[in-house]
């Protein structure tokens, strides 16, 4: 059996049952969160954050919970628990996060990035939550991006408008560098789990880029109808990805999605109100 198959075994066996969903916060000092159905799309208003979310990251641990970094130069981090999405506030970060990002290791681990230009990784234990201070990047990071492939390795890019990915090897978070074909700049990213990853640049551009899995060969892939900036991404894998638009002035309500494996690009069912600066995760 490949490495790259467990690996898909091994993240199906972690989602296990319940309802597929994304979650998408509204960003911009909302404590809004909202929740679209696979694979009708159908969107809905669920359990708001604690407090007000802006420029922050996302991660979950499918079946179990997702997580929402706040952003905003603070420590907090909020989890919602799957399926009830019953909400609370969980371990802290060590040091304040801030124009960050967000990936997991489905049943092991999530990773945020503390941001704000620096190269801090901090790594969450599924599903203890315990907290500690990882392999740094190799640049500092701000307004970055971040994707991942279950048991296989995780990615994140430096952000800060540079070509520059991280790659994090599964468990044991060695890292090793990858050049993009594009910057990055309050970007998004989703993952097709063995299959690819997908990365776009933000700055209002309709370029998103691929990654093949295992090889990391780089493409430009179907663009997105518009230019897309400040926003996030999920995925319900095998089916399809979703990217936020963002957006800047003014800000959308738009919702992209790309079907897995033509990446033929459609426009889905939109937020109920304008999302920027927010943050995305899925519970499969």
């Amino acid at each position: 059996m490949s490495f790259i198959l467990l690996g898909i075994l091994n993240y199906q066996a972690a989602g296990g049952a319940g309802p597929a969903e994304g979650y998408f916060s509204a960003g911009d000092g909302s404590t809004t969160v909202y929740k679209w159905a696979f694979p009708a799309d159908t969107v809905s208003t669920t359990t708001s954050a604690p407090a007000t979310m802006n420029e922050h990251a996302g991660m979950a641990n499918p079946a179990v919970a997702g997580y929402f970094a706040r952003g905003t130069i603070t420590t907090s981090v909020y989890k919602w628990a799957f399926p009830s999405d019953t909400v609370s506030t969980t371990t802290s970060a060590p040091a304040t996060m801030n124009k960050h990002a967000g990936m997991a290791n489905p049943a092991v681990a999530g990773y945020l990035t503390k941001g704000y230009l620096t190269a801090d990784v901090y790594k969450w234990a599924f599903p203890s939550d315990s907290v500690s201070t990882t392999t740094s990047l190799t640049n500092s990071n701000n307004l970055g991006a971040a994707m991942a492939n279950p048991a296989v390795a995780g990615y994140l890019a430096v952000g800060s408008d540079t070509a520059t990915l991280n790659k994090f090897l599964f468990p044991s978070d060695t890292v090793s560098v990858i050049t993009m074909p594009d910057g990055v700049l309050l970007g998004a990213g989703f993952a097709n789990p063995g299959v690819a990853g997908y990365l776009t640049p933000g700055d209002e551009k309709v370029i998103v880029m691929k990654f093949s899995f295992p090889s990391d060969s780089s493409s430009f892939t179907t663009s997105s109808p518009l230019g897309m900036n400040a926003h996030a991404g999920f995925s319900d894998p095998a089916v399809a990805g979703y990217f936020s638009r963002g957006g800047k002035f003014p800000p959308v309500a738009t919702v992209y999605k790309w079907a897995f494996p033509s990446d033929s690009v459609s426009t889905t069912t939109a937020a109920p109100a304008a999302i920027i600066r927010n943050a995305g995760f899925a519970s499969v």
